[in-house]
């Protein structure tokens, strides 16, 4: 399933988003069955990496936490056969969602910003590059949404409900674990208590987020360049260490040059030095550069 993304029907999704007439809406699937397995599989519950981002645009350490290889499951996560909830590659994830969020905690949408429809343009040149078992988009299960909720927490309820309404036509009970992929940044906001009202309030929010009880969703942290998670790192990550402690938490490396990668440097550099410059391709995958120059996105020229 794929919609053109400048298509009506593609505008169309987004207005029902922006309206508040559907809170999640798919846009791409690489194949007709997702989130379904393309091969068979012995266990029912399914590891969803989910990329939420806003794209602004797509960059090359968006890319590397796509294809990034999973952490094991948290212990209280696993269950009493543990055989059954291994994926079926060991490698990668079951099912992997790029979830555009059109409504941000932080951002708003600004002028010379790319626009909404752009963005999904891109994320479909983005998806050709992820990686799934061995292979690339042949054997990919993809998707590209877009939602409307600004937190964590929040995105979690709705997916649960979501993957839960399409599994349900399935005669083999399959369940969504869902694991958010983020950068650094990203992560301290979730564990800022201004985003919930009060650190009371993030704890419960969290706890039931976490919870095998609950959502049953984890975290996955790129670190960020030259520094490592410690529990004495940062005052404000010290209310992390619950969740690090029973690795519902995880961290992974990306590797410095890409955890330096940022959306924004590549705006500033447009901006800056013109779409002719070299340094800014550097940071966004080939397709995602090409797409950028044609557009002429982010250029002082059109804003």
């Amino acid at each position: 399933m794929f919609f053109p993304s400048n298509s009506p029907a593609t505008a169309a999704l987004l207005h029902r988003i922006q309206n508040g007439l559907s809170k999640v809406e798919l846009v791409y699937t690489s194949h007709s069955l997702w989130p379904f397995p393309r091969a068979p599989t012995p266990h029912t519950q399914l590891r969803v990496l989910v990329l939420d981002a806003s794209f602004n645009p797509p960059t090359l350490a968006h890319l590397a936490l796509v294809n990034s290889v999973p952490p094991p499951l948290p212990p209280t996560q696993q269950g009493s056969h543990e055989t059954d909830l291994t994926t079926s590659d060991d490698h990668d994830y079951d099912v992997k969602l790029l979830l555009l969020s059109v409504r941000n905690a932080d951002k708003t949408l600004k002028p010379g910003d790319a626009t909404y429809l752009q963005r999904l343009e891109m994320l479909k040149i983005f998806a050709q590059d992820i990686k799934q078992g061995e292979g690339l988009m042949s054997k990919s299960n993809v998707a590209i949404a877009m939602i409307d909720e600004p937190t964590f927490v929040g995105k979690s309820k709705i997916l649960q409900t979501f993957f839960r309404d399409r599994f349900a036509t399935s005669s083999q009970n399959y369940v969504a674990q869902l694991n958010f992929i983020l950068g650094f940044d990203t992560f301290e906001r979730l564990m800022q208590p201004r985003y919930y009202g009060s650190e009371q309030q993030m704890l419960t929010s969290l706890r039931q987020f976490f919870s095998p009880e609950g959502d049953k969703s984890s975290v996955v942290c790129a670190r960020r360049a030259s520094s490592s998670y410690t529990q004495a790192e940062s005052v404000d990550l010290a209310i992390a260490n619950e969740f690090v402690s029973t690795a519902c938490i995880s961290f992974i490396d990306i590797g410095e040059d890409l955890a330096r990668c940022s959306s924004s440097e590549v705006r500033n550099a447009i901006r800056q030095r013109g779409l002719e410059a070299a340094e800014w391709k550097k940071i966004v995958p080939s397709g995602i550069a090409s797409y950028i120059t044609r557009a002429g996105l982010y250029n002082s020229t059109n804003m």
